[in-house]
């Protein structure tokens, strides 16, 4: 059998990308069409449609079909509607048929795999990347789903990204100014819900927010306050637990829904900032607060300690957490 004639640099993006990669991108590392189809004729690589190409051996997953759908749609496509929100880990969204958005006009091209959805403007700040798949951000997401849902049900989606702090008051409010075109499907339904609930809105607490709950209570530890502003002299964000004597923040940290490269970029400032502004901040993970809760509260002793030390003879709990939001 012939050499794989794709480039390294090639393979590695595929690596990357469940499997998948443009043919566009072999053609531009210099693989030729003639070395392509030789290729896929010795089966070192697959073509699943004109646009995409398959690496042999790689496992079929849902994942992969979305991407697949995506890539084929146009590079400037993206996870919308009902699938996004299965990708975001909203319940009651299986992944089942693949919704694809992009702008209109980059492309006349059409796909078999997927319900193509164009949309006048996609900003790049309302689009991001999740499990290497580009996706509508929860902000846009939760405005597609104000548009074809019964409110009721798009409401719960929202109150569950909520939740999990994919979006907040602040966020949804930056997003509307940014749409507020009038007639626009869905944007009077997203008002209503954000007016309704409001900036400083707390979600009812989750599954995982009241196992930590638990966990601290049957060690002994102080109480902590759930899902509290922030932040030194300027607001810096919502923390999920802050103790109510000490500056010590706890951040529960899910795999799953901090590996797009600007959420990692975003959380790393945001922590940075919190400890600036002088709160000792423990990081642990889900995985912990299920299966590992004696971390936990090791963590949360050390750091009390900790903040018992160096406490300065000023610091107070409160009033209030600055609301001013940096420009």
């Amino acid at each position: 059998m012939c050499p794989v004639p794709l480039p390294p640099t090639v393979l590695e993006i595929a690596e990357r990308q469940h499997g998948l990669a443009l043919v566009d991108t072999a053609r531009t590392a210099g693989v030729t069409r003639e070395a392509l189809r030789h290729a896929v004729r010795q089966g070192d690589a697959e073509q699943v449609t004109s646009r995409v190409l398959r690496l042999p051996g790689t496992p079929r997953t849902g994942h992969q079909r979305v991407l697949t759908a995506v890539l084929d749609a146009s590079p400037g496509a993206f996870a919308c509607g009902h699938t996004a929100a299965s990708l975001w880990g909203i319940p009651s969204y299986p992944l089942s048929r693949v919704h694809v958005t992009r702008s209109r006009g980059m492309t006349g091209r059409r796909t078999r795999l997927a319900v193509l959805h164009e949309v006048k403007t996609l900003l790049p700040r309302h689009v991001t990347v999740l499990d290497a798949i580009p996706i509508v951000r929860p902000e846009r997401l939760a405005l597609e789903l104000c548009a074809s849902e019964q409110p009721l049900r798009a409401a719960r989606a929202v109150d569950d990204m909520w939740r999990r702090r994919l979006l907040s008051g602040r966020s949804l409010r930056r997003f509307v100014d940014d749409v507020s075109v009038h007639g626009r499907p869905g944007l009077r339904v997203l008002r209503a819900l954000l007016d309704e609930r409001g900036d400083d809105y707390v979600p009812p607490a989750s599954n995982l927010e009241s196992r930590f709950t638990a966990v601290i209570a049957r060690a002994g530890l102080p109480e902590m306050r759930r899902q509290v502003d922030s932040g030194g002299d300027v607001w810096v964000g919502r923390v999920d637990f802050r103790d109510t004597r000490q500056p010590l923040i706890v951040e529960i940290q899910s795999e799953r829904y901090h590996t797009a490269l600007t959420d990692r970029h975003a959380d790393r400032a945001r922590l940075a900032a919190l400890r600036d502004a002088g709160f000792e901040v423990v990081e642990v993970t889900e995985n912990q607060v299920w299966h590992r809760p004696d971390e936990v509260v090791r963590l949360i002793e050390d750091a009390r300690r900790s903040c018992h030390r160096n406490l300065p003879r000023n610091w107070w709990p409160g009033p209030p957490i600055p609301r001013q939001v940096p420009g």
